[in-house]
């Protein structure tokens, strides 16, 4: 009888600390460490948190929908993992894809490496994933600044067409795309940048991403503050290893 006792209590702290191991895992996430050869290993958190500012050096799409799975569903994201903001743009620093919670109706697809705006001919290029996207949700823009090489561009899609696409490289002083007519938003803030002469040389910078980011789809600096808003998570994956030819301009 006493070793029956005895078993009965070893049995229970053993499935105790089963229990606690797995409800500790879910709380902290877990470690994305083999899923990609390309990429170091992150740590995923899932506990859900506010949103974080982003926008400088970084690359980025706003589709206007708060369905995140959909996104990830439609991107064929791979290895996909649950994350909170602070990890999940962590990861898209690194080379993976943030599908981020949704702020008033809007979700961001965050990775500072993706193909930049030049990057046409390839399958992820942001303008024919925004064009994909827009086939769906209607509207999906692309937006992407990175102070170094001084590249700064962006793009708009509407119901299946990418209506404008503007990116300039500061670094060798080139146009890398200039499709479609300006827009309104564009016009009424002085974001002209196409056909000019050499002696009324305007060039574009980060502020005018983030303006125009703002005006277009939401802000991604919270300028409004914390407060305004609600904790979350979104997905952290990444794309077939195969389609991974990242032409990208950008560098850290």
């Amino acid at each position: 009888m006493k070793y029956i006792i005895l078993l009965v209590i070893t049995s229970i702290v053993i499935l105790s600390l089963i229990h606690f191991r797995n409800k500790n895992n879910k709380q902290t996430g877990s470690s994305i460490d083999s899923i990609d050869s390309s990429l170091e290993p992150i740590q995923i958190n899932s506990v859900p948190d506010l949103p974080a500012a982003f926008g400088y050096k970084n690359q980025w799409i706003a589709i206007k929908t708060a369905d995140t799975k959909a996104i990830v569903d439609e991107l064929n994201l791979k290895n996909v993992q649950i994350s909170n903001w602070n990890s999940g743009l962590e990861g898209a620093n690194m080379g993976y894809y943030f599908i981020s919670p949704p702020i008033n109706g809007w979700t961001f697809v965050v990775n500072s490496r993706m193909p930049d705006i030049s990057s046409e001919n390839s399958s992820m290029s942001p303008i024919t994933i925004i064009t994909h996207l827009s086939e769906r949700f209607n509207e999906a823009y692309y937006f992407g600044t990175h102070r170094v090489v001084e590249y700064h561009a962006w793009a708009k899609a509407i119901n299946g067409r990418c209506i404008r696409s503007f990116g300039f490289l500061g670094e060798t002083g080139e146009v890398l795309i200039d499709n479609g007519d300006l827009t309104q938003e564009e016009i009424d803030n002085n974001l002209i940048f196409s056909n000019q002469s050499e002696d009324e040389l305007n060039s574009p910078n980060e502020e005018d991403v983030l303006l125009l980011a703002k005006l277009w789809s939401q802000d991604t600096q919270l300028e409004e503050g914390q407060s305004r808003y609600i904790k979350g998570t979104g997905f952290v994956g990444t794309i077939k290893e195969e389609n991974r030819k990242n032409t990208s301009l950008l560098r850290s």
